[in-house]
């Protein structure tokens, strides 16, 4: 890993850490993160200038992605392409309610004037949720065929349908929420993460997770999270933050409520495998959807919204 470092800083040594179970080297004045890469070069580019943008104008505890002394911000070593990181330096952190935090660090990604394409997600889901659908469809196909099935197959052969419903139902709604008029200057593509969870209450901040997309994908995955934590009061604490800090129109909550209605918690856990502990895992979560869409039908009594005034669609007039 230390020839790596040198492509970026040449003659660097440092000491070999570990920082957040990556790869990492400390120095005298900062701490550089090596993390697998995830995408093509074009993507990261993108990132580094969103990054570079948050750093200066007031979120310094975001780390830089660094260029090669070739100009790469990509390096392979040992077949394996990897992101190195800059961590910013060491200073006092005071957060306030997470929501509120949350809140602000959308409000500065949507006032980023470099508007990424290869690095957005906006206006995609339905998109993404087919191609992902397809996926399980393919693989419950194969699976169907097969004999003899393990428990962990057989399992996913019983109750796979049960998640194709709730997916074709979750397409439906976001597709139709795509007509929604009711939007405001809160619902332009901003920075997110792939699945946050909490990222903002450490003190550093990692990029490789950071995406372009709605503000309400990050509170979904938080909610979809709590709700499987069992974390009710948390909820009613930071969705209330947020929407003081930044209300969501009626097109942001029905993008939020859609997300939680498409179970990709379970895509995640099934694409992990079916037999074993990853099964285990696959049958847990989906013995506990019957709790996941309890609370999910209390979402909008969280956030103090009363649907009916704001004939917002609820899952009670698709079902």
């Amino acid at each position: 890993m230390l020839q790596l470092m040198q492509q970026y800083i040449p003659g660097f040594t440092g000491k070999p850490v570990s920082y957040r179970n990556y790869h990492a080297y400390q120095t005298m004045e900062r701490l550089y993160v090596i993390i697998p890469a995830r995408t093509e070069q074009d993507s990261y580019y993108e990132l580094a200038a969103i990054t570079a943008y948050m750093q200066e104008n007031g979120f310094p505890r975001i780390a830089q992605p660094m260029i090669t002394t070739e100009g790469q911000i990509i390096t392979v070593y040992e077949n394996t392409p990897y992101l190195v990181v800059e961590m910013p330096p060491p200073y006092p952190v005071r957060l306030g309610a997470h929501g509120a935090e949350l809140a602000a660090f959308h409000e500065l990604g949507a006032a980023c004037p470099f508007a990424p394409d290869t690095l957005s997600s906006y206006g995609k889901w339905s998109e993404l949720w087919t191609a992902r659908l397809a996926q399980g469809e393919k693989l419950y196909a194969e699976i169907y065929q097969k004999r003899p099935l393990t428990h962990g197959e057989r399992f996913f052969i019983d109750t796979f349908p049960y998640v194709i419903g709730r997916s074709e139902l979750a397409i439906q709604y976001v597709n139709e929420s795509n007509g929604e008029f009711r939007f405001t200057e809160a619902d332009q593509a901003t920075t997110v993460f792939m699945k946050y969870q909490s990222e903002l209450k450490e003190t550093y901040v990692l990029p490789h997770q950071i995406i372009y997309d709605h503000p309400a994908r990050d509170l979904a995955e938080y909610v979809r999270i709590a709700f499987g934590k069992e974390e009710e009061g948390d909820i009613k604490e930071f969705l209330p933050a947020y929407m003081q800090a930044r209300p969501l129109s009626v097109f942001g909550m029905r993008l939020l409520y859609g997300r939680l209605i498409m179970p990709l918690h379970i895509f995640n856990q099934m694409e992990q495998g079916l037999t074993g502990t990853a099964g285990a895992a696959y049958e847990t979560l989906i013995m506990q959807q019957h709790t996941y869409e309890q609370r999910l039908a209390g979402l909008f009594q969280y956030m103090q919204v009363d649907t009916r005034s704001l004939e917002i669609p609820v899952l009670e007039n698709y079902l």
